[in-house]
């Protein structure tokens, strides 16, 4: 069988610090999509609705014209309009999700760095309440064991 080696991660170290701005930049970023594109998202949609001052003199018309290849036109239009918009929609959604995950392996790696000093701290306590190693001199070692 094949030796499985862990994957090479090179210079990568990664601290709570650093989690914690990862998922402030990921809020900032889904803030941006939220907010700035889906405001221009909506300008978008308002300025498809047309002027209604200057409404269509053509029935079944479009901002395109009334031959079929501008209605072809402005159906694939919407159509992507739409389709931007739960792409949107979608992406905020996954950075919400991202910035979650990332919370919880802030949360899940200071958990264990507490852990960790816990341990460590219970670790000293028991070494400093141990008995002395016995002066040398006194006995040989019991080891190594010769035959």
């Amino acid at each position: 069988m094949g030796d499985i080696r862990p994957p090479d991660t090179g210079d990568l170290h990664v601290s709570v610090e650093d989690l914690d701005a990862a998922a402030e930049y990921v809020e900032r970023l889904k803030q941006y999509v939220d907010d700035t594109i889906g405001y221009e998202m909506e300008r978008i949609k308002e300025r498809m609705k047309g002027d209604s001052n200057n409404a269509q003199t053509v029935p079944n018309g479009t901002p395109f014209g009334a031959y079929e290849d501008a209605r072809m036109q402005w159906q694939a239009l919407t159509k992507s309009t739409a389709n931007m918009e739960g792409h949107l929609k979608a992406l905020s959604l996954k950075l919400a999700t991202l910035r979650q995950g990332t919370e919880d392996i802030a949360k899940a790696f200071r958990d264990t760095e507490a852990r960790n000093a816990a341990n460590g701290k219970e670790i000293e306590r028991m070494l400093e309440s141990a008995a002395p190693p016995p002066a040398t001199g006194q006995q040989p070692p019991t080891y190594p064991y010769t035959a």
